[in-house]
Protein backbone atom coordinates (compact mmCIF):
# COMPACT_ATOMS: atom_id res chain seq x y z
CA UNK A 1 0.00 0.00 0.00
CA UNK A 2 2.48 2.78 1.05
CA UNK A 3 4.98 1.44 -1.23
CA UNK A 4 3.97 3.45 -4.53
CA UNK A 5 4.88 7.39 -3.56
CA UNK A 6 3.33 8.58 -6.96
CA UNK A 7 -0.77 8.29 -7.40
CA UNK A 8 -0.33 5.61 -3.71
CA UNK A 9 -4.26 4.99 -3.30
CA UNK A 10 -5.95 3.79 -0.47
CA UNK A 11 -9.58 2.62 -0.07
CA UNK A 12 -11.75 4.88 2.12
CA UNK A 13 -12.97 3.72 5.22
CA UNK A 14 -15.38 4.08 8.36
CA UNK A 15 -16.76 2.54 11.14
CA UNK A 16 -19.54 -0.10 10.70
CA UNK A 17 -21.49 0.69 13.18
CA UNK A 18 -21.68 3.44 15.99
CA UNK A 19 -18.82 3.49 18.73
CA UNK A 20 -19.45 4.30 22.56
CA UNK A 21 -16.79 5.21 24.92
CA UNK A 22 -16.50 7.20 28.11
CA UNK A 23 -13.93 8.10 30.62
CA UNK A 24 -12.41 10.68 32.47
CA UNK A 25 -10.08 13.80 30.24
CA UNK A 26 -6.44 13.34 31.17
CA UNK A 27 -6.08 16.96 31.66
CA UNK A 28 -9.34 18.15 32.56
CA UNK A 29 -10.43 15.29 34.43
CA UNK A 30 -13.76 15.58 33.47
CA UNK A 31 -16.15 12.45 32.53
CA UNK A 32 -17.14 12.37 28.64
CA UNK A 33 -18.96 9.99 26.37
CA UNK A 34 -17.51 9.59 22.89
CA UNK A 35 -19.29 8.92 20.35
CA UNK A 36 -18.21 7.94 17.06
CA UNK A 37 -20.17 7.92 13.80
CA UNK A 38 -20.36 6.52 10.34
CA UNK A 39 -19.76 8.69 8.33
CA UNK A 40 -19.88 9.00 4.16
CA UNK A 41 -16.35 9.14 1.99
CA UNK A 42 -14.89 11.92 1.81
CA UNK A 43 -16.39 13.93 4.85
CA UNK A 44 -12.88 13.43 7.14
CA UNK A 45 -12.82 13.34 10.77
CA UNK A 46 -14.87 15.41 12.36
CA UNK A 47 -15.46 16.44 15.84
CA UNK A 48 -18.70 17.75 17.31
CA UNK A 49 -19.15 19.38 20.53
CA UNK A 50 -22.07 17.64 21.82
CA UNK A 51 -22.31 19.28 25.08
CA UNK A 52 -22.46 22.86 23.58
CA UNK A 53 -25.45 24.42 22.15
CA UNK A 54 -26.35 25.95 19.12
CA UNK A 55 -26.04 25.31 14.99
CA UNK A 56 -24.07 21.67 14.81
CA UNK A 57 -21.90 23.68 12.02
CA UNK A 58 -20.13 26.15 14.36
CA UNK A 59 -19.91 22.94 17.39
CA UNK A 60 -18.03 21.07 14.67
CA UNK A 61 -14.33 20.63 14.69
CA UNK A 62 -12.54 18.58 11.63
CA UNK A 63 -9.46 16.96 12.18
CA UNK A 64 -6.83 19.53 10.29
CA UNK A 65 -3.83 20.91 11.32
CA UNK A 66 -4.92 24.02 10.79
CA UNK A 67 -6.92 24.24 13.55
CA UNK A 68 -4.28 23.45 16.31
CA UNK A 69 -4.31 26.09 18.34
CA UNK A 70 -2.62 24.30 21.63
CA UNK A 71 0.25 21.37 22.01
CA UNK A 72 1.06 21.41 25.78
CA UNK A 73 1.36 18.03 26.83
CA UNK A 74 -1.92 17.64 24.37
CA UNK A 75 -3.16 18.40 20.99
CA UNK A 76 -5.89 20.72 21.02
CA UNK A 77 -7.91 21.88 17.97
CA UNK A 78 -10.27 25.16 17.70
CA UNK A 79 -12.70 26.39 15.12
CA UNK A 80 -13.30 29.69 14.36
CA UNK A 81 -16.21 29.47 16.57
CA UNK A 82 -14.46 29.32 19.56
CA UNK A 83 -15.46 24.85 20.13
CA UNK A 84 -12.60 23.18 20.83
CA UNK A 85 -11.54 19.49 21.88
CA UNK A 86 -8.27 18.45 23.16
CA UNK A 87 -6.00 15.33 23.69
CA UNK A 88 -7.37 13.99 19.94
CA UNK A 89 -4.07 12.57 19.15
CA UNK A 90 -4.23 8.74 20.68
CA UNK A 91 -7.81 8.41 18.96
CA UNK A 92 -6.58 10.15 15.61
CA UNK A 93 -3.30 7.26 16.03
CA UNK A 94 -6.24 4.56 16.32
CA UNK A 95 -8.18 5.92 13.17
CA UNK A 96 -4.61 6.23 11.19
CA UNK A 97 -3.92 2.53 12.19
CA UNK A 98 -7.12 0.87 11.01
CA UNK A 99 -7.60 3.18 8.10
CA UNK A 100 -10.66 5.13 9.08
CA UNK A 101 -10.57 8.17 6.79
CA UNK A 102 -14.19 9.48 7.98
CA UNK A 103 -16.07 9.55 11.01
CA UNK A 104 -18.13 11.74 13.16
CA UNK A 105 -16.74 12.24 16.35
CA UNK A 106 -19.69 13.05 19.42
CA UNK A 107 -17.64 14.33 22.40
CA UNK A 108 -19.57 15.78 25.47
CA UNK A 109 -17.35 17.63 27.05
CA UNK A 110 -13.98 19.84 25.79
CA UNK A 111 -11.40 16.55 26.21
CA UNK A 112 -11.05 13.22 24.90
CA UNK A 113 -11.01 10.29 27.42
CA UNK A 114 -7.54 9.29 28.21
CA UNK A 115 -8.68 5.57 28.99
CA UNK A 116 -6.26 3.57 29.79
CA UNK A 117 -3.57 6.07 27.53
CA UNK A 118 -2.81 4.83 24.85
CA UNK A 119 -4.51 3.66 21.22
CA UNK A 120 -5.63 0.23 22.51
CA UNK A 121 -8.76 1.01 23.84
CA UNK A 122 -10.05 3.11 20.78
CA UNK A 123 -9.23 -0.07 18.17
CA UNK A 124 -10.73 -2.60 20.71
CA UNK A 125 -14.06 -0.60 20.50
CA UNK A 126 -13.70 0.54 16.75
CA UNK A 127 -12.99 -3.47 15.64
CA UNK A 128 -15.89 -4.39 17.40
CA UNK A 129 -18.32 -2.25 15.91
CA UNK A 130 -16.29 -3.06 12.55
CA UNK A 131 -15.02 -0.91 9.36
CA UNK A 132 -16.88 -0.16 6.49
CA UNK A 133 -14.22 0.34 3.50
CA UNK A 134 -15.71 1.87 0.78
CA UNK A 135 -15.04 1.65 -3.04
CA UNK A 136 -13.74 5.38 -2.58
CA UNK A 137 -10.59 5.83 -2.31
CA UNK A 138 -7.83 8.71 -1.35
CA UNK A 139 -4.35 9.50 -2.08
CA UNK A 140 -1.46 9.04 0.61
CA UNK A 141 0.58 11.50 1.80
CA UNK A 142 3.83 11.11 -0.10
CA UNK A 143 6.48 13.95 -0.65
CA UNK A 144 8.38 14.33 -3.50
CA UNK A 145 11.23 15.89 -1.47
CA UNK A 146 12.42 15.78 1.71
CA UNK A 147 10.18 17.98 3.86
CA UNK A 148 11.40 18.91 7.54
CA UNK A 149 11.14 21.09 10.71
CA UNK A 150 13.01 22.21 13.18
CA UNK A 151 12.35 23.30 17.07
CA UNK A 152 15.34 24.00 19.02
CA UNK A 153 17.40 20.54 19.33
CA UNK A 154 14.67 19.05 18.05
CA UNK A 155 13.64 18.31 14.30
CA UNK A 156 11.67 15.87 12.06
CA UNK A 157 11.52 15.13 8.24
CA UNK A 158 9.34 13.21 5.94
CA UNK A 159 10.89 11.96 2.63
CA UNK A 160 10.23 9.21 -0.25
CA UNK A 161 10.57 6.09 1.50
CA UNK A 162 13.48 4.35 -0.33
CA UNK A 163 13.72 2.62 -3.47
CA UNK A 164 12.33 -1.07 -3.31
CA UNK A 165 11.93 -0.68 0.58
CA UNK A 166 8.20 -2.67 0.04
CA UNK A 167 6.47 -1.21 3.11
CA UNK A 168 4.04 1.21 3.71
CA UNK A 169 5.08 3.84 6.20
CA UNK A 170 8.86 3.92 7.89
CA UNK A 171 8.99 5.56 11.20
CA UNK A 172 12.67 6.33 12.80
CA UNK A 173 12.06 7.88 16.34
CA UNK A 174 14.17 8.73 18.72
CA UNK A 175 14.13 10.36 22.31
CA UNK A 176 16.13 11.62 25.23
CA UNK A 177 15.09 11.95 28.61
CA UNK A 178 17.25 12.94 31.64
CA UNK A 179 15.86 10.00 33.63
CA UNK A 180 17.74 7.05 33.68
CA UNK A 181 14.68 4.50 32.91
CA UNK A 182 14.02 6.45 29.87
CA UNK A 183 17.30 7.80 28.95
CA UNK A 184 18.27 7.43 25.24
CA UNK A 185 15.51 5.25 23.09
CA UNK A 186 15.07 4.42 19.33
CA UNK A 187 13.07 2.55 17.09
CA UNK A 188 12.94 2.16 13.69
CA UNK A 189 9.49 0.66 12.42
CA UNK A 190 8.66 -0.35 8.71
CA UNK A 191 5.84 -2.00 7.35
CA UNK A 192 2.13 -1.65 7.08
CA UNK A 193 -1.18 -0.29 9.05
CA UNK A 194 -0.93 -3.70 11.49
CA UNK A 195 2.94 -3.46 11.61
CA UNK A 196 2.71 -0.38 12.73
CA UNK A 197 -0.49 -1.25 14.99
CA UNK A 198 1.24 -3.95 17.06
CA UNK A 199 4.93 -2.08 17.77
CA UNK A 200 2.79 1.13 19.22
CA UNK A 201 -1.05 1.12 19.63
CA UNK A 202 -0.63 -0.05 23.24
CA UNK A 203 2.24 2.12 24.42
CA UNK A 204 0.76 4.43 26.90
CA UNK A 205 1.69 8.22 28.07
CA UNK A 206 4.40 8.74 30.60
CA UNK A 207 5.08 11.49 32.76
CA UNK A 208 7.40 12.37 35.98
CA UNK A 209 6.36 11.97 39.57
CA UNK A 210 7.93 15.20 40.22
CA UNK A 211 6.18 17.22 37.53
CA UNK A 212 2.93 15.93 38.18
CA UNK A 213 2.04 18.84 40.97
CA UNK A 214 3.71 20.96 38.92
CA UNK A 215 1.28 20.44 36.08
CA UNK A 216 -2.02 20.45 37.82
CA UNK A 217 -1.60 23.58 38.98
CA UNK A 218 -1.18 24.49 35.84
CA UNK A 219 -4.75 22.94 35.24
CA UNK A 220 -3.39 20.09 33.44
CA UNK A 221 -3.54 15.81 34.30
CA UNK A 222 -5.94 16.37 36.60
CA UNK A 223 -7.31 13.40 35.23
CA UNK A 224 -3.95 11.50 35.37
CA UNK A 225 -3.28 8.32 37.14
CA UNK A 226 -1.84 5.04 37.16
CA UNK A 227 -4.64 3.55 35.63
CA UNK A 228 -4.07 6.03 32.46
CA UNK A 229 -0.17 6.78 32.82
CA UNK A 230 3.17 5.73 33.47
CA UNK A 231 4.64 7.49 35.94
CA UNK A 232 7.82 7.79 37.31
CA UNK A 233 9.66 8.63 40.83
CA UNK A 234 13.41 8.50 40.88
CA UNK A 235 13.40 4.21 41.57
CA UNK A 236 11.72 3.84 38.36
CA UNK A 237 8.18 2.94 36.86
CA UNK A 238 5.60 3.42 39.83
CA UNK A 239 2.92 1.37 38.08
CA UNK A 240 2.29 -2.34 38.94
CA UNK A 241 3.19 -4.74 36.33
CA UNK A 242 5.81 -2.10 35.30
CA UNK A 243 5.80 -1.41 31.26
CA UNK A 244 4.07 -3.58 28.97
CA UNK A 245 6.85 -3.55 26.32
CA UNK A 246 10.35 -3.04 25.85
CA UNK A 247 10.90 0.79 25.16
CA UNK A 248 7.45 1.71 25.92
CA UNK A 249 8.05 5.23 25.88
CA UNK A 250 9.70 5.76 22.55
CA UNK A 251 6.71 3.57 21.26
CA UNK A 252 4.32 5.97 22.47
CA UNK A 253 6.43 8.61 21.32
CA UNK A 254 5.94 7.30 17.85
CA UNK A 255 2.13 6.81 18.45
CA UNK A 256 1.93 10.43 19.31
CA UNK A 257 3.66 11.70 16.31
CA UNK A 258 0.86 8.81 13.88
CA UNK A 259 -2.02 10.67 15.74
CA UNK A 260 -0.61 14.19 15.02
CA UNK A 261 0.29 13.59 11.51
CA UNK A 262 -3.20 11.57 10.94
CA UNK A 263 -4.65 15.65 11.14
CA UNK A 264 -3.85 15.66 7.93
CA UNK A 265 -6.66 13.13 7.09
CA UNK A 266 -4.76 11.27 5.09
CA UNK A 267 -2.56 7.46 4.87
CA UNK A 268 0.82 8.48 5.22
CA UNK A 269 3.25 6.89 2.14
CA UNK A 270 6.39 7.90 3.11
CA UNK A 271 9.55 7.57 5.42
CA UNK A 272 9.26 9.93 9.02
CA UNK A 273 12.12 10.49 10.78
CA UNK A 274 11.72 12.50 14.20
CA UNK A 275 14.76 13.37 16.56
CA UNK A 276 12.74 13.93 20.15
CA UNK A 277 9.29 14.91 18.72
CA UNK A 278 6.29 16.60 20.65
CA UNK A 279 2.74 17.68 19.76
CA UNK A 280 4.15 21.17 18.81
CA UNK A 281 7.53 19.24 16.49
CA UNK A 282 4.34 16.94 15.04
CA UNK A 283 2.11 19.70 13.86
CA UNK A 284 4.06 21.82 12.48
CA UNK A 285 5.56 18.42 10.30
CA UNK A 286 1.70 18.12 9.57
CA UNK A 287 1.21 21.53 8.36
CA UNK A 288 4.70 21.74 6.22
CA UNK A 289 3.41 18.52 4.75
CA UNK A 290 -0.49 19.64 3.77
CA UNK A 291 1.54 23.24 2.62
CA UNK A 292 3.96 20.86 0.18
CA UNK A 293 0.48 19.34 -1.21
CA UNK A 294 -0.79 22.47 -2.07
CA UNK A 295 2.61 23.53 -3.42
CA UNK A 296 3.91 26.08 -1.04
CA UNK A 297 7.20 27.21 -0.56
CA UNK A 298 8.31 25.62 2.82
CA UNK A 299 10.28 28.96 4.09
CA UNK A 300 7.73 31.38 3.38
CA UNK A 301 5.44 29.24 5.93
CA UNK A 302 4.51 29.85 9.87
CA UNK A 303 5.08 26.97 10.80
CA UNK A 304 5.52 27.04 14.72
CA UNK A 305 2.53 25.93 16.62
CA UNK A 306 0.95 27.70 20.06
CA UNK A 307 2.68 26.15 23.07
Amino acid sequence: MFDEPANDMRAAATVREIVRLSGVGLHTGEVAELVIEPAPAGDGIRFIRSDLEGPVADRTIPADPALVTKTQLGTVLTNANGASISTVEHLMAAFAMLGITDADVLCSGPEVPILDGSAKDFIAAIQRAGIHVSPHTVEAVAPKEAVSVELGDCWAVAEPLPEGTGAELLLDVTIEFDHPTIGLQRIVIEGDRDTIMKEVAEARTFTLLEHVEALREMGLARGGSLENAIVLNAAGVMNEGGLRMEREFVRHKALDLVGDLYLLGLPLGCKITAHKPGHTLNTMLAKALAAEARGEVQEDLPLAATA
